[in-house]
């Protein structure tokens, strides 16, 4: 009998936003929705004077059902113009 093989379950990513505590220089990442539990987590990001985005990466969620990874959500591509404007030619 043949071992089954079991490919390791993709950890999900969350789209966190920035916040600030009111009244004090410490910030936080919210995670808007999470993934297991759907309630809204928050997860220290360090101070004002510190890099935020060093704390992103996995963590493990406060509700106690697993771990997820914290990513900021990609920016939009720039759209293209129109190009440089066309002169007109004199009126005849």
């Amino acid at each position: 009998m043949a071992k089954k093989s079991r490919a390791p379950v993709p950890t999900p990513t969350v789209y966190v936003q920035l916040l600030p505590m009111p009244g004090t220089k410490v910030l936080f990442w919210a995670v808007g929705e999470c993934p297991y539990c759907a309630a809204r987590h928050y997860h220290p990001a360090g101070t004002v004077r510190d890099d935020p985005t060093e704390r992103l990466g996995e963590v493990q969620a406060p509700c106690g059902n697993g771990a997820y990874v914290l990513a900021l959500e990609p920016r939009p591509l720039r759209k293209r113009g129109k190009g440089p404007p066309t002169r007109r030619l004199g009126r005849s």
